[in-house]
């Protein structure tokens, strides 16, 4: 025996069907954007983690020391040739200035008393945060890397001061 009006679906059939559609459709289009964040802070941690390492091999291999310090939105890195007594930025690739994406904060922070400067004197001059010594050695630091809008997907780079830097998620 059918009915007469069985035919077709209900409405909260439907509702349910249209409800589902929607979760997925936002799952699917939201997922690239946070995951190009979290690949933004990965690719920047990378980075500067070769980077770091490459500062430590030139300090060594150049009995130079080198440098490395943020502000305002960009960091830079600094060269103390043996024969001087005053910082200079390097402009050379790989070690250029260079801005940090709007979509990321980078925060740097050594331990408190912690003089990176060779000389009392530099304290007051333009110099870096972080020293790259000759003989191997690494002002301590701690480097944060923190997305803008989701400050749970942060990266953080560290060292001891002898250790290599390494990266913690």
């Amino acid at each position: 025996m059918r009915r007469k009006g069985s035919q077709g679906f209900t409405l909260v059939e439907l509702l349910v069907v249209i409800l589902i559609i929607g979760i997925l459709l936002g799952i699917t289009l939201l997922s690239p954007i946070t995951g190009n964040v979290q690949k933004m802070v990965q690719e920047q941690a990378s980075r500067l983690q070769v980077l770091f390492a490459q500062a430590r091999d030139k300090a060594l291999l150049d009995n130079a020391e080198y440098g490395f310090s943020v502000e305002e939105g960009r960091y830079r890195w600094w060269v103390l040739p043996l024969e001087s007594k005053e910082w200079r930025t390097i402009t050379e690739k790989p070690f250029q200035p260079f801005r940090i994406p709007s979509a990321l904060e980078v925060i740097l922070s050594t331990k408190e008393g912690d003089i990176p400067y060779l000389d009392k004197e530099q304290e007051s001059r333009d110099g870096p945060t972080v020293v790259f010594f000759s003989d191997g050695q690494i002002t301590p630091f701690s480097l944060d890397i923190v997305p803008v809008e989701n400050k749970k997907q942060k990266v953080l780079l560290q060292t001891d001061g002898l250790s290599n830097v390494e990266l913690f998620r």
